[in-house]
């Protein structure tokens, strides 16, 4: 006699990375969690949706930073359960974290820490983690059983690597292995220390050298590489393109901060700098407009997010020296004094060096909704970028980073034998985004009052409706 098995239907235009939505009954094994029809609509439905809201594949964002590690030395900024939280308000279901913690994440010890303490939380949002390369590390397996991220250039933490002689070495030991870079080169980015902006400190060619020097080696060395958080258009896209065509595997992804924002923004109003400074900068309008038609037409291919929790005193840390003048006081507080005192030193001083990074996982639907409403994309792209790519890129390491649960074909479509994990987006309604609603721990974001379009209607994780 077969085992007894709940069974659940979800109803409503479903999209896909295939084609344009179409209305469909999904019918869910809530015992097990997976997919195990997709039919025609019925009137016998647990949750039916109209046709304001789209299905998708469960959003996933494949470059986040949780910030917990066994040295607890900044969850006070965010840990996995904030992060979690923030990912499952913003309609993420699954997300990767990357190795830059204080303690790195190089070797088995810590990898082994932080999937234990992954399992510990038992989070519905499933949470993956990299493993970080620097002059030292060697490989942990095979090619294919880890994903590794290497810091070409200095960003947040210890794990940097600044020449080219020193990546050809540490490379040729990570020959066929998946290795997502953050590409600055970092002589350019010391030799532009005084520049005014963070852009003039970070310019575009710190992030093109840097790539001149890479991509011979990623052919070189037949690495399968993602590079992360891309910032600029032309050139590189021309670079790059070139080795794609020389048969190098080569991804890309764009963070929502590079999609939003541009230096005419930052030009007109340089406060924008306390919220939006990232490693790599900004660059011009026409970057960005790459960068939205690049991901519109496939030639970049994940939106994550690089969601990098600084408190707000982090974040206006350029305004340290004027806090003997106001005892007591934090720095966002002498900040909005010294504009009321001075606008023009304020503003000058939103320009310096602040800490880089921002929180973005609480608003990742609706920087989806307004990808639709204000560039076009449909929810095939969307389907595309948010789910399918980052699906394929996860999936081969579910097994190995959660060998105690059941995933059957994994995430990133809509279809028998995946995850019934869902993102019910609501394209007719928009969202005020409330510095209270949010649930990452810094509890800002870049976002807060203003109306972006869409709403998450629904998050399903294995069938379970949050």
């Amino acid at each position: 006699m077969l085992p007894y098995t709940v069974r659940m239907t979800i109803q409503g235009l479903i999209a896909s990375h295939k084609g344009a939505p179409k209305k469909a009954a999904i019918t869910v094994d809530e015992k097990t969690g997976l997919i195990t029809r997709i039919g025609k609509p019925t009137k016998k439905v647990e949750h039916d949706f109209g046709r304001d809201c789209i299905i998708f594949p469960g959003f996933a964002d494949v470059h986040i930073h949780a910030r917990e590690d066994d040295t607890g030395g900044q969850v006070y900024k965010e840990e996995y359960k904030t992060a979690a939280d923030a990912a499952l308000h913003g309609g993420v279901v699954a997300v990767a974290a990357m190795p830059n913690t204080p303690n790195p994440v190089v070797g088995r010890s810590q990898f082994d820490w932080h999937r234990k303490r992954v399992s510990e939380l038992a989070h519905p949002v499933s949470i993956f983690n990299y493993l970080g390369i620097d002059t030292k590390t060697r490989p942990l397996g095979k090619p294919g059983e880890h994903f590794y991220k290497l810091y070409f250039g200095k960003s947040v933490g210890d794990l940097t690597v600044t020449y080219g002689s020193e990546l050809d070495v540490i490379l040729s030991r990570y020959k066929g292995h998946h290795i997502s870079f953050h590409v600055e080169y970092e002589p350019i980015v010391q030799a532009s220390a005084k520049g005014r902006t963070h852009t003039e400190r970070r310019p575009r060619e710190c992030v093109n050298e840097g790539l001149r020097i890479l991509l011979p080696l990623i052919e070189k060395y037949k690495i399968h590489a993602k590079l992360c958080h891309w910032s600029t258009g032309g050139e590189s896209f021309e670079m790059i393109e070139a080795h794609r065509k020389r048969g190098c595997d080569i991804v890309l992804e764009v963070s929502p901060l590079h999609l939003l924002f541009d230096t005419s923004m930052t030009d007109a109003d340089p406060s924008l700098w306390t919220k939006i400074q990232m490693n790599p900068a900004v660059q011009s309008p026409a970057d960005r407009t790459a960068l939205i038609k690049g991901l519109k037409s496939g030639f970049i291919q994940f939106l994550a997010t690089d969601h990098a929790p600084h408190t707000e005193e982090e974040k206006y840390s350029a305004f340290k020296k004027f806090a003997e003048r106001f005892p007591g006081q934090s720095l966002a507080d002498v900040a909005r004094a010294i504009e009321k005192e001075d606008r023009s030193l304020y503003l000058a001083t939103c320009e310096e060096n602040n800490h880089s990074g921002a929180p973005w996982l609480d608003t990742y639907a609706l920087v989806c909704a307004w990808l639709m409403k204000e560039h076009g994309f449909s929810a095939k792209d969307i389907a595309r970028v948010t789910a399918y790519y980052p699906g394929q890129f996860l999936n081969p390491h579910l097994k190995k980073q959660f060998p105690k649960q059941k995933w059957g074909k994994g995430f990133g479509k809509i279809e028998k034998g995946y995850v019934a994990s869902f993102t019910v987006l609501n394209t007719k309604k928009s969202t005020r985004v409330r510095r209270e609603e949010l649930k990452t721990k810094v509890q800002w974001s870049a976002l807060v009052d203003r109306n972006m379009p869409g709403a998450v209607e629904a998050v399903f994780i294995r069938g379970v409706r949050y």
